[in-house]
């Protein structure tokens, strides 16, 4: 065959096999997404830049240390997000519009008692979480609570549009909730609120986008059949919610827990600098977080139809690695441009040598948050076990190894790592064949 054939008919395979990958529901539901997020990200880091410059460095890390604290404590919204989707997924696959309207009421109602238990509890505590995170002023822990209440309830709207599989409209989202956080934020910090600019801004956003993320749910809730009772088994969802919500309450606190014992051990100074760097690594998780979200609710689709699901894992895996490993490359060669780029330079400047470690650490910490998602997806919720006790180790290498920065990561780092190779030897073990998967725990 002549090389100009052969080159020619390689060619259309590759257009051919790029054409198929975009057309793939994995990578499609995650571009859109990407984008949204990419926009919304680029607009946060505006923002981020802006409280960096304007903010003093003890103001930066009071306000970073808060923002670990709405994480931690909107954990419990973010496992309930995922046992929305798991449930409601399956009635949004089968076209029951009266069991979905159903469901959302029941959960509203629950995440309505939890937000005004979160209100009162930040109120009660106040007193020991400003002792806690050295800060002055008592009124930044009891507005945190009205903060995190506004989490929970754009944390339902965004759960039901995910099970309906809606990541054209969730993109949407992520750039006008980003928009009102910035306004407000810049708003109020050029006003003079300082950290409560910041926290009035997250506030906005989240009420923000609780609000516009109904409409699309209008048209479901107006077609079903409002007289209908729905019957749920409440001991399936309780065995799926309780492990569930360890594994997201201590995946969450992998990206949380450094910064709020920086800020206990370190100088305001120090752990203002080490909430930059922070800010810098989490670049790669905002690049590849949108893949584990479309996947999961992907994975129970493709099961109820009784098709491959390996090849989407792979895929997953794939697809968060790739940005993953580049973007840790450039903070290795450009950790002072990147440094420049995001917070401005200045103090910042003198951690530039443990950005490309941060890179690692996320990097891993990416992969981990696939696997976790794969096995939640199919009720295989033991994993959580592997999760909390990776997360307490991490705990527990920081309190014993924090004289310096490196000493720090390398902590998360190796508790991260154990739990990754556990996870794919899991996956390898049970499911590295295409057979299907038994939901048999």
């Amino acid at each position: 065959m002549p090389k100009r054939m052969y080159n020619l008919i390689m060619n259309k395979k590759l257009q051919s096999m790029f054409q198929s990958l975009l057309k793939h529901e994995l990578v499609s539901g995650s571009a859109f997404i990407f984008t949204g997020a990419l926009i919304g990200n680029f607009l946060a880091f505006i923002l981020n830049l802006f409280y960096a410059r304007k903010l003093s460095y003890a103001d930066y890390a009071i306000f970073a240390s808060l923002a670990s604290v709405i994480t931690l404590a909107a954990i419990p919204a973010g496992s309930i997000s995922t046992v929305i989707v798991k449930f409601a997924t399956k009635f949004f696959v089968e076209k029951q519009d009266d069991k979905l309207k159903n469901f959302y009421i029941l959960f509203f109602k629950f995440m309505m008692y939890l937000s005004l238990f979160m209100i009162v509890f930040f109120i009660v505590f106040s007193g020991s979480l400003r002792s806690y995170l050295h800060i002055e002023n008592i009124w930044y822990v009891i507005v945190l609570g009205f903060v995190i209440s506004s989490f929970y309830l754009n944390t339902l709207n965004m759960a039901f549009l995910q099970s309906m599989l809606k990541f054209k409209f969730i993109a949407i989202l992520d750039i006008i909730g980003s928009i009102f956080k910035l306004t407000a934020g810049v708003a109020l910090v050029l006003l003079g609120y300082k950290v409560f600019g910041g926290l009035g801004a997250l506030f906005a956003m989240a009420f923000g986008s609780y609000l516009v993320a109904y409409f699309p749910l209008l048209k479901i809730f107006k077609s079903a059949n409002s007289d209908k009772k729905i019957a749920l088994n409440i001991n399936e969802i309780l065995f799926y919610a309780a492990p569930t919500f360890l594994a997201i309450l201590f995946m969450t606190s992998f990206t949380s827990t450094d910064i709020i014992l920086v800020k206990h051990f370190f100088s305001p100074q120090m752990a203002g600098f080490y909430s930059g760097l922070s800010l810098i690594g989490r670049v790669i998780f905002y690049f590849t977080g949108v893949i584990p979200t479309v996947m999961f609710p992907l994975l129970i689709k493709r099961h109820a139809a009784k098709k491959n699901f390996n090849n989407l894992f792979y895929l997953a895996l794939f697809l968060v690695l790739i940005p993953s490993v580049s973007i840790t490359l450039f903070y290795f060669v450009f950790p002072n441009f990147a440094i420049n780029l995001f917070l401005g330079g200045r103090g910042y400047l003198s951690v530039s040598g443990y950005l490309g470690l941060f890179g690692i650490y996320l990097t891993v910490f990416s992969l981990v948050n696939v696997c976790v998602n794969f096995f939640l997806s199919f009720n295989k919720t033991n994993v959580s076990a592997f999760v909390v006790l990776a997360a307490v180790l991490q705990v527990v290498l920081i309190y014993i190894f924090h004289a310096n920065f490196y000493q720090v990561i390398f902590s998360s780092l190796a508790a991260l790592s154990i739990l990754l190779i556990i996870l794919l030897y899991l996956f390898f073990r049970n499911y590295g064949s295409s057979r299907p998967l038994s939901l048999k725990s």
